[in-house]
């Protein structure tokens, strides 16, 4: 079931430490829809447009069950709003005589966009690029692909520092360059990904010996394994520990 992690964000790594939970497993082969019918609108927009509720989907963080046969970059899952622990919010209000300058189109920010519509009717866009996503919740915007006039909320000034950061990654998404947006913090790639490499050797039963050369190659590992410090060993298993953990829930601490 591996997929390689190449640009992978904060919800795609969440994605792929949920998908290999046999709990998880067993609640979507038990649930629909195994599949999503999504549609791709003109500006290149998917769209996933639910008639109901999955509640048991929910409880995972989701708005309906992704396969989890399926990586990150094969199947989005569609993680629910309730999820994020902060997300742009705005109303989006009709464009008036003079707006031309300051109203936008989903199709203006230079991304992959995934955009979700629940039974609350209120679409979730999470917009993607380099690594980076940034949740945008929009009250107002009866058809995605119009154009509107923005307006930001801020709940309270608690909120200011997350949302002026969020602000700033959507608005590097307006642009046309190329430059690398920094990733949160809490998203180390190669750390996630040697947890990730740990948490499947340690699924198929393989040794702390075994999956240390899995993640680090048989030549460190036949240098170090037996060395004073113990320090190839305690690495390991704090890597798998960290996968399990990951798996079991932790991996929405990787929503942001």
């Amino acid at each position: 079931m591996s997929c390689g992690p190449v640009d992978y964000d904060g919800g795609d790594w969440a994605w792929e430490f949920l998908r290999r939970n046999a709990d998880y497993i067993a609640d979507w082969r038990c649930s629909g829809p195994m599949h999503l019918p999504c549609i791709r609108l003109h500006d290149g927009t998917k769209l996933l447009r639910l008639r109901r509720r999955f509640p048991r989907a929910e409880k995972w963080g989701l708005y309906a069950f992704a396969d989890p046969r399926l990586c990150a970059h094969e199947a989005p899952a569609f993680w629910h709003a309730d999820a994020f622990k902060q997300k742009v919010r705005l109303n989006a209000k009709p464009p008036k005589e003079g707006d031309e300058a300051t109203a936008r189109r989903l199709a203006d920010f230079n991304v992959d966009r995934h955009a979700v519509i629940g039974v609350d009717g209120v679409p979730l866009v999470v917009m993607k690029r380099d690594g980076v996503r940034v949740p945008l919740e929009i009250r107002g915007l009866s058809v995605l692909t119009a154009s509107f006039a923005p307006v930001f909320e801020l709940h309270d000034l608690d909120d200011l520092s997350a949302q002026t950061e969020l602000l700033k990654r959507l608005q590097r998404f307006t642009d046309d360059d190329s430059r690398v947006i920094q990733k949160p913090s809490f998203v180390s790639d190669e750390r996630l990904h040697h947890a990730l490499i740990a948490l499947d050797e340690s699924l198929k039963g393989k040794t702390y010996r075994q999956i240390a050369i899995a993640i680090f190659g048989e030549k460190k590992v036949a240098e170090e394994w037996h060395g004073h410090s113990q320090f190839l060993r305690d690495r390991t298993r704090r890597l798998v520990a960290k996968g399990t953990e990951l798996m079991k829930g932790g991996y929405r601490d990787l929503l942001g």
